[in-house]
């Protein structure tokens, strides 16, 4: 059973929660309740939490209550906190799905929490890039529980690689669909930060290729992020052809206004 600490100063959030019932069931003890910073500091010394549910009323508060956990707790699942019992329960089945991912047995290898928020960040937007069906709040949503450093609400690019046809691709029938063995070398190659994006290279369930480069969150871009991004992208293809034989070209670019623009019900 996951345990979790509500921290909520909304009186419809906290009544939503009171009326479930049937935690065990759901997968989870029953939450701890706090209504503040302070009380939220204090329970999560004396007790474990899996994840937090925030509502708080006031922005200002939230974002204070953000920047206590990136600092102290940068693991930390965070969802959102419903404000009816059936969208509670919306939301911390998402949460249950995404703690059932990080936290599953990989006997055979040595993955910690860590690597395994990275995995799930990385199934994320393989999936947003893929053409899956997500809308602006299940992305934020999911982000935010993932405690992804990427802003949704700046300009992102997509950029597509292809992969020459006359190249003999020793890495072709190793990948994986959790973590493809082409996805951790281009990443290992040029993926990263850099000059306030973060860029991700991705490779699709069909084998499709892209870098995704999004504006991290409270950092500076620079002016010219595509010229940015393509500079980098380059020096990693060069890499790849001298250290791995795998030939790779840039194929189109495109610069889209936020990480929304992807989402079904995107009104731009």
């Amino acid at each position: 059973m996951y345990k979790l600490l509500l921290v909520s100063d909304q009186e419809d959030v906290l009544e939503a929660f009171d009326q479930i019932h049937n935690w065990d069931y759901n997968g989870f003890r029953r939450p701890h309740v706090r209504h503040d910073l302070d009380g939220a500091r204090e329970s999560l010394q004396k007790h474990h939490a899996d994840a937090i549910i925030l509502g708080l009323r006031e922005p200002e508060d939230d974002e204070k209550f953000l920047t206590f956990l990136r600092e102290e707790y940068p693991l930390l699942a965070i969802c959102e906190a419903g404000r009816t019992p059936s969208e509670a329960l919306e939301y911390l089945g998402e949460l249950q799905q995404m703690l059932n991912y990080i936290r599953t047995d990989f006997s055979s290898d040595n993955y910690d929490e860590h690597t395994m928020m990275i995995r799930a960040r990385r199934h994320l937007f393989r999936k947003l890039v893929g053409g899956d069906r997500m809308t602006t709040r299940q992305l934020y949503r999911k982000m935010r529980m993932l405690r992804s450093r990427m802003d949704p609400d700046k300009p992102c690019i997509l950029m597509d690689l292809e992969q020459s046809a006359l190249t003999e691709d020793r890495l072709v029938g190793r990948w994986t669909d959790s973590d493809h063995l082409l996805e951790k070398a281009l990443f290992q190659s040029f993926g990263g930060d850099v000059a306030g994006l973060h860029v991700l290279p991705l490779v699709t369930k069909e084998g499709k290729i892209y870098v995704l480069a999004g504006a991290l969150r409270g950092q500076d871009q620079a002016e010219d992020m595509t010229a940015v991004l393509d500079r980098c992208v380059r020096d990693g293809i060069e890499h790849m052809e001298e250290y791995r034989g795998l030939h790779l070209r840039i194929g189109e670019i495109q610069v889209f206004p936020s990480l929304y623009a992807f989402c079904t019900d995107y009104a731009g």
